[in-house]
């Protein structure tokens, strides 16, 4: 096995799987605009720990799409109207290890709005991943 593969097998071996009982996995997830959600419907929507609904102020004199304010530190002062913005985090990319994930968003944000990781685990019944671990060297 390639020494890549060794240092990979290493860190998944010792790092924390959070305790979860099966191989862990994990992604890196953007926040994303979906839009504008409709009034009332934020009540009844739960997006399952997979987004949020932000209130947004949009400027009558603005010529910029509410959704791509999120620079702005305070909402001017001339903002009248409200609108609810619905926002869902989107996987961009997997590691089998937290130190992968957080690599790339070290070395890759600058190509991202806001990251976040979020560890997933591989179902018992996931034959195809577990084979492929067990290929690898991994103990499971």
């Amino acid at each position: 096995m390639g020494s890549n593969l060794q240092k990979l097998k290493k860190e998944y071996e010792e790092q924390d799987n959070l305790g979860i009982a099966y191989p862990i996995y994990v992604t890196v997830q953007e926040l994303i605009c979906i839009g504008v959600i409709a009034d009332g419907y934020s009540e009844s929507c739960s997006f399952g720990g997979y987004g949020e609904i932000k209130p947004k102020h949009l400027c009558d004199g603005c010529s910029k799409y509410p959704c791509w304010d999120e620079g702005l530190e305070e909402e001017p002062e001339s903002c009248e109207n409200e609108l609810q913005l619905g926002y869902v985090w989107i996987p961009v990319e997997f590691f089998l290890t937290s130190k992968g994930a957080k690599e790339y968003i070290k070395c890759n944000s600058h190509n991202h709005g806001k990251l976040r990781t979020y560890v997933n685990h591989f179902e018992r019944r996931n034959f195809e991943m577990r084979g492929l671990l067990e290929e690898l060297g991994f103990k499971i």
